[in-house]
């Protein structure tokens, strides 16, 4: 069952004074904080290709007008397989070699077959094509002066599942072809436990995408690089509710790469996770290592008295659940105000847990 919230209660300041969090203030604002801000898509300039199939089919890309975009990023910074555009012969006749060695080798004809038949053949591709060009759309309507990036998706020999820069978001199809396809179960455990690979799927490719390309966009201008664990909760939360409102259609669990068993845990032992959370030795802390229990991939959330039946990183559901309701009291502010918002105690006097 649902841990029901006990108000007013504590939470304590890096001062080390108590601040009483009031039930009147959580009645504020409409029910729903994301409506307001789930707008049309609109069409943008964004380009779509699928770099992958190149590597399906070995053809090496063209250089001048016939190029798409995406060949730079993946040959020369992803997969380094040597300077793009090659500036003469002796670099054409190189990267000529690593590419055909790249897309022979039989590790990557199983993935990309994976891509063919788990992705591309059902439609998933597509769809994802259109759920990321609408969330584009949205997003250029919130942030009107920001770049859009063009689209594409590729084959990344397992190194990048989102590549995202101003120009491309770039998408690394074999991280979601299903954690029982072979190239998936071959991956070195110690580098992809199965608990990574169980979240390999093509529900998560939306989410995952989006996600990772608004977290590297935000991150010069707001991503506190000294900051503390609730200044980190608070990016995360901030970035994680615009996710949802550029992709509605994304379901919660999935942009957050948990099953529905785990979003289901998250909800009903909301109270308890953030009994333990509001500590101060935890909430307040600028310890790397405590951070990152509670944000990094892990086979359960290992901070404090946290169960070890817990999904891992909690602390962006926390995170994302201090945003909503501070944004259900503020229904006037508009994404860009959101994200502007630095200071973490208003989230914290907005948050109710359970609510």
């Amino acid at each position: 069952m649902r841990f029901p919230p006990s108000f007013p209660f504590p939470i304590t300041t890096p001062a080390g004074t108590a601040l009483l969090v009031l039930p009147f203030l959580m009645g504020c604002g409409p029910k729903d904080p994301y409506e307001k801000h789930m707008l049309s898509p609109i069409k943008t300039t964004s380009r779509s290709s699928e770099s992958w199939v190149r590597v399906k089919s070995g053809q090496l890309p063209e250089d001048g007008p016939m190029s798409e975009g995406w060949e730079t990023s993946l040959l020369t910074d992803v997969l380094l397989l040597g300077a793009w555009p090659p500036a003469d012969s002796v670099e054409s006749a190189a990267i000529d070699s690593a590419w055909i060695g790249f897309t022979e080798f039989e590790g990557t004809r199983m993935a990309v077959r994976g891509i063919d038949s788990t992705l591309a053949q059902p439609g998933h591709l597509a769809a994802a094509r259109a759920q990321l060009l609408s969330a584009i759309g949205r997003f250029s309507q919130h942030f009107p002066d920001a770049p859009i990036p063009d689209l594409d998706f590729a084959y990344t020999g397992y190194n990048y599942s989102v590549y995202p820069t101003d120009e491309l978001l770039m998408v690394g199809c074999e991280f979601f072809i299903g954690a029982d396809h072979p190239a998936v179960k071959g991956l070195p455990p110690h580098i992809y436990p199965r608990y990574m690979q169980e979240r390999m799927v093509p529900e998560h490719l939306v989410g995952d995408a989006l996600r990772g390309w608004l977290l590297v966009h935000f991150q010069d201008d707001h991503y506190p690089r000294q900051g503390r664990l609730a200044d980190e909760l608070l990016y995360w939360g901030k970035v994680l509710f615009i996710a949802r409102c550029l992709a509605p259609e994304v379901e919660p669990w999935d942009l957050l790469d948990f099953t529905t068993e785990e979003w289901a845990w998250i909800q009903d032992h909301e109270m308890q996770v953030w009994v333990e959370l509001r500590k101060e030795e935890f909430l307040y802390t600028s310890k790397r290592m405590d951070i990152q229990r509670w944000t990094a991939d892990a086979p359960f959330t290992k901070a404090g008295a946290v169960p070890q039946d817990s999904p891992d990183r909690l602390g962006w559901y926390m995170g994302l659940r201090w945003v909503e309701d501070f944004m259900r009291r503020h229904p006037e502010m508009g994404l860009p105000e959101l994200m502007a918002q630095k200071d973490v105690l208003p989230f914290l006097q907005s948050y109710r847990p359970g609510s």
